[in-house]
Parts: C-alpha cells; sequence; structure tokens
C-alpha cells in the first residue's frame, strides 16, 4: 500500500509538472483585465456596427460603411498595416421596404420579409395563395401549367408539433462536462456537394416560376417562432431572380395552408421595394496588425464575420465577434505589447455566404486546394470547391503561421475552447484559461465545431480554433429580425475580450511555435464509373 501511494503521488507531481510547464505571463494577464473591463470600449464599437450601421449583407451599402468604419477605428487606435482586401463576389442587394397581407378571406398583416437578392414588386401584386411543394429540380415538372398568377407557396410544413419556446440559459457545468467529452467522429468527410445541389435547385426554381407566370415565391421561415430569416443565395452576376419572393414567419405560413385547406379562397398582396448595388462587385475585409520582432517574424491571428444578413443588424451574428476581436486588439497596443510574432486580425466578409473572406486570406497568404472543375463549382467559394482528392499547395506563409482564435458563437461569454483534435495544445490552453477560471472560462475538449471562419485555415492544417460561448442572442436571433443591440450583455463580451487579448498576447510571445497536428493529406474517391 504504501509503495502504491507514493508512485501515486510521484506519477501526480510529474503530471503537474508537465502541465504547469506552459508560462503564463500573469503580470500582463492583470493589464489586460484592467484595460478591458476598466476602460473598455466594445460596446461602443457593438453600437456603431448594429444602430448605426445596421445590417451588413455582403457587397451592400451597409457593409461598405461598416468596412470603412473599422479601418477608421483601428487606424484611430494606432493599429498597424490596416487595410481592406478584395475577393470576388457579385451583386450587393439592399431592402427598403415591403408589405405583406392575407386578403381574402379575412384582411390581416402577415409577418415576412423579402428573400435576399430577389427584386421588387414594382407595385403591388395581389393573387390566389397554391401550395405547391418543391425542393429539387425533379419537383418542378409536377406544377408544370399550374401557377400562372398565383402567390405558390414552395415549402411543406411538417405535423403539428409540441411548442419548443424555452428560454435560452447559458450552459450549466453538466452540458460543458458532456461538451468536453471527445465524440470519436465516424463518416466520411463532408464534401460541398449538397451545397451545389441545392445552388443548382435555387437557379432552376426562379426561372421555372416566371415561365409558369407565377406573381410571387413564398417561403416559411424555418424556426417555428415569429423569427424571420430571409437569406438568399443567388448573388452571383448573371443569377439574379426574376421572380419576387418572400419569406413568412412559420405560423402565418401554415395558417394561410389551414385556411386553403377547410376550402376557403385564400389570397395574399405583396409589395416590396429592394435595390440592386453593381458598382462594385468584390467583397472586402478588414485586415489590421501590430507587427512582430525582426525581419519575418511569425504571424498569429484572430478574427470574425462583419457581414451579416438583411433582417435585422447582425449584433449577436456576428457585430459581437467583430467588438470583442476589435476590443482586443485595442487593448494590446494601449498595452503597447511587443510580441515576437506578428499579431493580425481579419473582420472578414462573405462568411455568411460560405467562408469567401477567410478563404481568400488563407488560400492567397498560407495555402489551398486545386479547385473543383465541375461547372457548378464556379459559383461557390474556395472551401466548398476545395478539391480535397489533390494535395494542398502550400503559400508562402504556410510556414511562418501559428495559431487563429474565431469569434461567432454568438453574444455568450467565453467558457472553453475547441481543439478540433488538436491534444498537443490541451496543455497549453488549459494554462492559459487558469487566469480566468474565475469568469467561468474552464473547459477544453478535443471536439471539432464547424460553421464559421476557422475551418478555412483547418482545411489545410493550419490551427484555426472557435471558442466555447455560452447560449445567448445568437440562438433566438441569429440571422433574423431579432438579432439588435439590446440581446447582447456588456459583460460577455468584455469577459470575450480580455481572454481574447490574454491568447493572443501568449500565442505571440511563447518560445515555440504553435504545435500543428499531421498535415492533411488527399481523400480517395470513389471510381463512379465502376458498377
Amino acid at each position: 500500500m504504501k509503495v502504491s501511494f507514493t508512485i501515486c503521488v510521484a506519477s501526480f507531481l510529474a503530471v503537474t509538472s508537465a502541465w504547469a510547464a506552459e508560462p503564463v505571463d500573469l503580470d500582463m494577464v492583470n493589464k489586460i483585465r484592467d484595460e478591458g473591463f476598466n476602460r473598455s470600449e466594445v460596446m461602443e464599437t457593438l453600437r456603431v456596427l448594429t444602430d448605426e450601421i445596421g445590417p451588413r449583407l455582403t457587397a451592400s451599402p451597409g457593409m461598405r460603411a461598416a468596412s470603412k468604419w473599422t479601418v477608421d477605428a483601428l487606424q484611430a487606435w494606432d493599429v498597424e498595416n490596416v487595410y481592406l482586401e478584395s475577393f470576388d463576389f457579385g451583386r450587393g442587394w439592399s431592402m427598403n421596404r415591403s408589405e405583406i397581407h392575407m386578403t381574402s378571406p379575412r384582411r390581416a398583416q402577415l409577418h415576412g420579409l423579402p428573400v435576399e437578392w430577389h427584386p421588387g414588386t414594382d407595385g403591388v401584386l395581389e393573387g390566389e395563395v397554391l401550395h405547391a411543394p418543391m425542393s429539387s429540380v425533379e419537383d418542378l415538372q409536377k406544377w408544370q401549367g399550374k401557377l400562372k398568377g398565383k402567390m405558390v407557396l414552395i415549402d411543406e410544413v411538417g405535423p403539428p408539433r409540441e411548442p419548443a419556446n424555452k428560454i435560452v440559459t447559458p450552459y450549466d457545468e453538466a452540458t460543458l462536462d458532456d461538451r468536453a467529452m471527445f465524440k470519436v467522429p465516424i463518416g466520411d468527410r463532408p464534401s460541398g456537394d449538397a451545397w451545389v445541389e441545392d445552388l443548382k435547385f435555387r437557379q432552376a426554381l426562379s426561372p421555372f416560376l416566371v415561365e409558369e407566370r407565377a406573381l410571387v415565391m413564398v417561403r416559411k421561415n424555418g424556426r417555428d417562432d415569429m423569427a424571420i430569416s430571409n437569406s438568399g443565395y443567388l448573388y452571383h452576376v448573371g443569377m439574379t431572380p426574376e421572380i419576387p419572393a418572400v419569406v413568412l414567419t412559420a405560423d402565418h405560413y401554415k395558417r394561410l395552408l389551414r385556411l386553403a385547406d377547410n376550402g376557403n379562397l385564400v389570397r395574399m398582396s405583396v409589395e416590396v421595394e429592394a435595390t440592386y448595388h453593381d458598382e462594385d462587385h468584390k467583397g472586402y475585409s478588414t485586415i489590421a496588425e501590430i507587427p512582430g520582432k525582426g525581419k519575418n517574424p511569425e504571424i498569429v491571428m484572430a478574427g470574425a464575420h462583419i457581414d451579416s444578413h438583411a433582417p435585422g443588424d447582425g449584433a449577436a451574428d456576428n457585430a459581437a465577434g467583430v467588438a470583442v476581436v476589435m476590443e482586443a486588439m485595442r487593448i494590446l497596443k494601449v498595452l503597447d505589447v511587443q510580441a515576437k510574432r506578428t499579431i493580425r486580425i481579419g473582420l472578414w466578409s462573405g462568411e455568411e455566404q460560405e467562408y469567401y473572406g477567410s478563404g481568400k486570406h488563407v488560400g492567397q497568404n498560407f495555402g489551398s486546394y486545386p479547385r473543383k472543375t465541375d461547372d457548378m463549382y464556379k459559383y461557390v467559394g474556395d472551401y466548398e470547391a476545395a478539391d480535397l482528392s489533390k494535395p494542398f499547395v502550400k503559400a508562402r506563409d504556410y510556414d511562418r503561421f501559428s495559431v487563429y482564435f474565431n469569434l461567432d458563437g454568438g453574444a455568450g461569454k467565453i467558457r472553453g475552447i475547441y481543439t478540433q483534435g488538436n491534444a498537443a495544445v490541451r496543455q497549453i490552453f488549459e494554462s492559459w484559461l487558469v487566469p480566468f477560471h474565475d469568469l467561468g472560462a474552464t473547459h477544453i475538449t478535443l471536439n471539432s465545431t464547424k460553421s464559421t471562419d476557422h475551418e478555412s485555415f483547418q482545411l489545410i492544417g493550419l490551427l484555426g480554433y472557435q471558442f466555447i460561448q455560452d447560449r445567448s442572442g445568437v440562438h433566438r436571433g441569429g440571422h433574423s429580425q431579432l438579432d439588435l443591440y439590446d440581446e447582447i450583455y456588456e459583460k460577455n463580451l468584455k469577459q470575450s475580450s480580455v481572454i481574447l487579448a490574454s491568447f493572443l498576447y501568449h500565442a505571440a510571445t511563447r518560445d515555440e511555435r504553435m504545435p500543428r497536428k499531421p498535415e492533411p493529406v488527399p481523400i480517395s474517391v470513389p471510381d463512379t464509373d465502376v458498377k
């Protein structure tokens, strides 16, 4: 028993020593906390992006205004090498006004919004409602000759469900513990084929409805509440839809169908004013740096997407993340940090349309895959079009890159970080989080998370990480008209700002570059000619 106890103590001390090996500059942590908590500008940044600028759909006037303002703000803080990085995108679009009513069997206002990148109505359009479910190219032929003069409702509605109007609450410890437990990945690596198939359907649907002389396409919002998400993706030059389209709240959409199913003549009227912006078909991301020491320093990055969808002001998704990234940079600049590595931020545009901004930056500076050559892939960004069956090609700064931290989990405070399966960084992040345990940031997981800009880095084997954030505004209002300033809590953004600033500082000053996982290898593609 005595021997076993001694061995256990020795093992514990060895493990403790190993985990304590990553140094933490607590003096700098104190300075970061003082600046970030007592002289923060994060809520003012959020206010300008939401209240004053508002929706920031890529290539829209709002996005242009946000780009200019972020450049001016970063330069006013004496951040260096501030510039706008362009990428090929498509048409800008903004909505000016919409009125949607049911006119028969009774008059009622319908809650809805125009679908992005669809045209206005050029006056009031009124017609009978027809439910014509269509979700694939194959469905179109079923409705030939039946849509003339109709308001065409194209989405199915499922069976009635019990309302799920639960109050969104922060994560409790049990939920965080479960989130941190590693889930062994199974199945094949996903490709961009589903995106392309959906795009094919969208491209075929609009001309079909025009040819059939339908009046308006009507869609159902995907959530069973009064939120409205009007996402559209036909932004490429030459792909503009010719038919007006609106999306209704699920409740109002289903009411129209119930009335029709019960023998009523259901009519609705739609008036939409929308504008296309063709003065510049490029999108722009904001890049800025605190240069590192020496001639060719390594690079540490943080970023958040600055674009939003059109309905709300894009507060939680993702002005909150942008405000945190900018505030972290401001803090480090005020503290006159002199790091061995360059600290660079990217405020990405085009994320909502599939990582255009971050993908451009990664491809231009660090590396990229060849693009798939199939014709439809010319309409998607580099991430979805990447041909993973071939080796990726490194760019000039691939070996200079250390790590990227992303903020796009809503407006909740940071509770930990996903390591994307990289066991070698776990101990490092554990050490860096210890000074913020009192702020609730405690959990590290080897699990991966998806659906935002860190994937542009991960695609070519670079370290790109997303923080675990509490459930907050984005889970109620993201992509909808509810995504507004008042959904955001100041204490959460301050907490996130100081943690990000500390992570950037320690990544930029540690002795070695952050440890990477093995580089990705080409995936095997089945021979489709073999029966």
